[in-house]
């Protein structure tokens, strides 16, 4: 009668170690979605800079903030923001109400445009508050890293001679 308990016990034992040397079933990854990181706010244009600063905005990439010289000669003002041949240069009339008479901008975001008056190209928008000039405009520009291909492009610009 013994031998009954110890081999029930036995048999207990074996299943036991048989279910643990099973392979195991395999296993499916659990994934847990996660958010696309938020593209960062467009850059808004400011309404005025500090005097000798720049905002300079192409296609929504923004450029340089300066250096910002100015000159003046004949009723029209030159301002050249940023290094000469990466930078951007406006020039405007004197007047109250300013005209654009052109604007060449280097490289902002990989985009390099003008504008010269007499192109035929649609003139830019611009005014003063206070000391600063604000032009808005759009052209086609070239793709620095190709120049062949054309990008269709808008422009702002806010900047105050020092």
């Amino acid at each position: 009668m013994r031998a009954i308990p110890v081999l029930i016990l036995l048999a207990a034992v074996a299943s036991t170690a048989a279910v643990g040397c099973a392979p195991a079933a395999p296993s499916t990854p659990i994934s847990t979605p996660v958010a696309a990181p938020k593209p960062p706010p467009e850059p808004e244009l400011a309404r005025s800079v500090a005097p000798g600063r720049a905002q300079v905005i192409v296609n929504g990439d923004t450029g340089p903030t300066g250096p910002v010289s100015c000159s003046t000669d004949d009723g029209l003002t030159t301002i050249s923001v940023g290094e000469s041949s990466l930078g951007v240069s406006v020039i405007v009339t004197d007047d109250a109400e300013p005209t654009v008479r052109s604007v060449t901008i280097g490289d902002v975001g990989g985009v390099a445009l003008g504008y010269a008056t007499g192109t035929g190209s649609e003139a830019p928008t611009a005014y003063r508050n206070g000391p600063t000039v604000i032009v808005s405009g759009s052209g086609s520009g070239t793709d620095s890293s190709d120049p062949a291909r054309v990008v269709a492009s808008s422009y702002q610009i806010a900047v105050a001679c020092p």
